[in-house]
């Protein structure tokens, strides 16, 4: 995490699964107040996860979004949880995640 870990308050942490592989879902659907969340690829995931916002898409021939494999992290200065998405090309692939609550 970049030094916005120094001047935020706590840190939450949390998981998240795409159920089924295309149905994009959001990382939290609790409206909670950060300054930046890395989320992490679950290290048993056979697919990719895609994160970004409302229209990601893991599909690879339409894909919108940065691409994770398994156990590759990625960190996004962001106002809000709710505000990133996910999607996957393998059904019950996931993520976990750490953010820093503003």
């Amino acid at each position: 995490m970049s030094n916005a870990s120094t001047v935020g308050g706590s840190v939450i942490d949390g998981r998240q699964v795409v159920t089924t592989a295309g149905t994009r879902v959001q990382l939290s659907t609790t409206q909670t107040s950060v300054l930046e969340v890395t989320v992490t690829a679950e290290t048993d995931n056979t697919g990719l996860i895609v994160v970004g916002g409302s229209t990601v898409v893991g599909t690879i021939a339409t894909r919108k979004g940065t691409p994770l494999s398994a156990g590759d992290s990625y960190t996004l200065a962001v106002n809000d949880l709710t505000d990133v998405y996910l999607d996957s090309t393998v059904n019950g692939d996931g993520v976990t995640y750490s953010a820093v609550v503003a």
